[in-house]
C-alpha cells in the first residue's frame, strides 16, 4: 500500500473517531430514563414512519391520513431515505431480535458520518491535497458543531443523506472531468444525480454545478466527447425514472417540486436536453441565444411554481420565518446574542466563507482545467447555499474546509516546506476559531428531544398514548407538537411542521383559527376534535440572574387564547375532562400543560 493511501486511511479513521465522539455527545437528548427518543422535531416523524415500515402494522406509506386531517396529506419527504433506514433496521433486528428498535435506529445515521468522512478523503486525494492540509480540513469537518444535528445519536432527519449525495456527486464529477472520455465515469455521475431526489426532493439542484461547468467548457470549445456527455444525460434520465416509479405522487400524476413527482422527471429531461445541445452543437453566438431562450423556456414553469409557493408561504405563514434552520448564518449577527450563536454553531471560520466564495468566483473565470473548474463552480455554489440558510450547511461546509485547504495548497505552489507551514498555521487558526464551539456548543448537555418544551411535557405523552389506544381521534395541539404526538400515539393531528405546500399553509391557518377561539366556541365549531394537548410557550424569561418565571401577562401575550384559557381557567365547560397536567414548581396559579378529552355530554368514566 502506498504512502498516500496509508495517510488517507489514517486521516479517515482519525477524523471518523473525532466526528463520532462529538456525535455521541448529543446522546443526552436521545437517551432518557433508559429509553431512546428521536432528537429534533422532524426526527420524530421520520422515526414514526421508519418504525411503522420496519416493525409496525401500517407498513411503509407515502400518504398519511393521520396528519392534516380530515384530508390527509402526501408526504413531502420522498420514499428512499426512510425506506432504506427501515430496511437497515430490519436487518439489524434480524441479528439482534431482542433489541429495542428505537435504540438500534438511533445509531444508524451515524454510519453516514463515517461514509461522508471517507468521501471527503477520496475527494482530497482526487485533488492531490497535501496530507497536512487534508488532516486539518477533515478534523475541522469532524468537529463542525452543526454536524451534531446531522449525525448525532437519535438524529433521524435526512440532512446526512443530503450531504452524502452532495459529496458523491462532487467526487464523481471530479473523476469524470479528469477523464471526460470515460463513459463509465459519465454513467456513474448520471446515476447518482438521478437517484439523489429520491432521498430529498430538493437534490435535483445538484445538477446545477454540472450544467454550469459544461456550459463554460462549451463556450470555450472544450466540451467533453459527445459520446460521454450523451451517456451522462441518458443515465441521468433513466435513473431518475427508476426512482420515480415507486413514488406515489409520481403515479398520482402530480407535478410539484414539493413531492417526488413528474417535476423531477421534467428537471432531468431539461438537463439532458441542454447536455445534448452541448454534445451535438459547437458554440456560436447565435446558438448561445437559442440555448438561452431554450433554458428560459425550460426553467420558466419550474421558477414560477417555486416563486408562487415561496411567496404564499412567506406571506401567509409567519411561522416559516421563525424557523431557525431557514435563517442566514450571517444574518444572525444582527440578532440579540447573534455573534455568540453564530460562533458557537459554525465557529469563527464562517467569517472566511464570503472570502473563500469570492476567490472561487474568480477561479471560475480563470480556471482552464475541467476538474479545477468543476471544483470552483461546485464550491461557489455550495458556499452560497451555506451562507443562505442554516439548514443548507450540508451543501457548503465541505467547500469551506476542503475547498479552503485546496486554495491554500494551490498558493503554496506544491513546495513541501510551504505546505507544511501552511498546515501548521491553519491548524492553529482553526483551533482559535473553534474555541467558542468547543467551550459552549460541542460539549453542551442537551434536553430530551433537543427542546425544553418536549422535555418538560414528556410525562403527558404516555397518558395521551393510552387514551388514543383505547379511543383514537384527532388531537388539537400546537403545530410544533404535531410530529411528537404522531410518534408517541395513534391519534391524528390537524397540522405539524410540514410547511411546504399550499395545503400545509391552509391547515396551519385552520389550526390558528381554532386556537383563537374560547373553549365554549371550540365545542360548537370543532365537533371533530377528541383530545386537546394544551401547552404554553415562553413561561420563562431572561433576567439579571439568569432565567426566571415569566409573569402571567407575558405568558398570556405569548400564547393563543384557547390554550391560555385551558391552562389558566378553572371554570372550564364540563365537556373538557382534564386527564393530566404539569404544574410549575414555583407555585404559579396556572398549569404549564394539560391533556383534555372532549366528552361532549358523556358520563364520567
Amino acid at each position: 500500500m502506498s504512502k498516500e493511501r496509508i495517510s488517507g486511511l489514517l486521516i479517515w479513521l482519525g477524523a471518523s473517531v473525532v466526528g463520532v465522539f462529538f456525535a455521541l455527545r448529543i446522546k443526552t437528548a436521545a437517551l432518557v430514563d433508559g429509553a431512546y427518543t428521536p432528537v429534533g422535531n422532524d426526527s420524530f416523524y421520520h422515526a414514526r414512519r421508519i418504525l411503522d415500515a420496519a416493525v409496525g402494522e401500517r407498513g411503509f406509506y407515502q400518504f398519511d391520513n393521520m396528519i392534516h386531517v380530515p384530508e390527509g396529506s402526501w408526504l413531502t419527504w420522498p420514499w428512499a431515505y426512510d425506506y432504506l433506514l427501515a430496511q437497515m433496521l430490519s436487518v439489524a433486528l434480524w441479528f439482534s431480535p431482542d433489541a429495542e428498535p428505537m435504540a438500534l435506529l438511533s445509531y444508524l445515521p451515524m454510519l453516514l458520518l463515517v461514509v461522508n468522512t471517507g468521501l471527503l478523503v477520496l475527494i482530497a486525494r482526487e485533488l492531490q491535497l497535501h496530507a497536512g492540509l487534508m488532516l486539518v480540513a477533515l478534523l475541522a469537518f469532524a468537529a463542525f458543531p452543526l454536524n451534531q444535528f446531522a449525525y448525532g445519536v437519535g438524529v433521524l432527519d435526512h440532512h446526512s443523506a443530503e450531504q452524502m449525495f452532495c459529496l458523491l456527486s462532487l467526487l464523481l464529477g471530479l473523476q469524470y472531468f479528469r477523464e471526460p472520455d470515460n463513459g463509465r465515469r459519465a454513467a456513474f455521475l448520471g446515476l447518482v444525480l438521478g437517484m439523489a431526489p429520491a432521498f430529498h426532493n430538493g437534490l435535483f439542484i445538484l445538477q446545477i454545478p454540472l450544467l454550469a461547468t459544461l456550459f463554460i467548457l462549451w463556450m470555450r470549445g472544450s466540451t467533453p466527447p459527445p459520446k460521454s456527455v450523451l451517456r451522462l444525460a441518458g443515465t441521468l434520465l433513466l435513473s431518475t425514472l427508476l426512482v420515480l416509479l415507486p413514488s406515489g405522487p409520481f403515479r398520482d400524476l402530480q407535478f410539484s417540486y414539493a413531492t417526488l413527482s413528474w417535476f423531477h422527471l421534467y428537471a432531468s429531461l431539461a438537463t439532458a436536453l441542454v447536455l445534448a445541445v452541448f454534445a451535438w452543437q459547437r458554440y456560436s453566438r447565435r446558438l448561445l441565444g437559442y440555448v438561452t431562450l431554450l433554458a428560459i423556456m425550460l426553467i420558466a414553469p419550474l421558477t414560477l411554481m417555486i416563486i408562487n409557493a415561496t411567496n404564499y408561504l412567506a406571506g401567509d405563514l409567519v411561522l416559516l420565518q421563525e424557523i431557525a434552520e431557514v435563517k442566514s448564518p450571517l444574518g444572525l449577527l444582527f440578532e440579540p446574542n447573534g455573534s455568540f450563536i453564530m460562533s458557537a454553531n459554525y465557529s469563527w471560520l464562517i467569517l472566511a466563507a464570503p472570502v473563500v466564495a469570492v476567490v472561487f468566483a474568480w477561479r471560475v473565470i480563470r480556471e482552464t482545467e475541467p476538474p479545477s473548474l468543476f471544483l470552483a463552480v461546485s464550491a461557489l455554489f455550495g458556499l452560497l447555499l451555506l451562507l443562505l440558510q442554516v439548514r443548507l450547511h450540508v451543501f457548503g461546509s465541505w467547500a469551506l474546509f476542503l475547498g479552503g485547504a485546496w486554495l491554500l495548497g494551490h498558493y503554496g505552489r506544491n513546495r513541501a516546506w510551504r505546505l507544511s507551514l501552511l498546515a501548521s498555521v491553519t491548524a492553529l487558526l482553526c483551533t482559535l476559531a473553534y474555541y467558542p464551539a468547543l467551550r459552549y456548543q460541542l460539549f453542551k448537555v442537551y434536553p430530551p428531544g433537543l427542546t425544553n418544551e418536549y422535555s418538560t411535557t414528556r410525562a403527558l405523552y404516555p397518558v395521551l398514548a393510552a387514551l388514543c389506544d383505547a379511543d383514537p381521534g384527532t388531537v388539537l395541539a400546537y403545530q410544533d407538537d404535531g410530529h411528537r404526538i404522531r410518534y408517541h400515539t395513534d391519534c391524528s393531528v390537524i397540522a405539524n411542521n410540514f410547511l411546504l405546500t399550499r395545503q400545509h399553509g391552509e391547515k396551519t391557518i385552520e389550526l390558528q383559527t381554532l386556537l383563537r377561539m374560547s373553549p365554549e366556541t371550540l365545542l360548537e365549531k370543532a365537533p371533530q376534535l377528541r383530545y386537546v394537548f394544551a401547552r404554553l410557550y415562553n413561561v420563562m424569561e431572561a433576567g439579571e440572574h439568569g432565567f426566571q418565571p415569566a409573569p402571567r401577562e407575558s405568558v398570556l401575550a405569548a400564547n393563543e387564547p384557547l390554550f391560555n384559557a385551558l391552562t389558566m381557567r378553572e371554570d372550564l365547560p364540563e365537556d373538557f375532562r382534564l386527564l393530566a397536567e404539569i404544574r410549575f414548581g414555583d407555585q404559579r396559579d396556572f398549569a404549564y400543560a394539560r391533556v383534555f378529552k372532549i366528552v361532549r355530554g358523556q358520563s364520567p368514566q
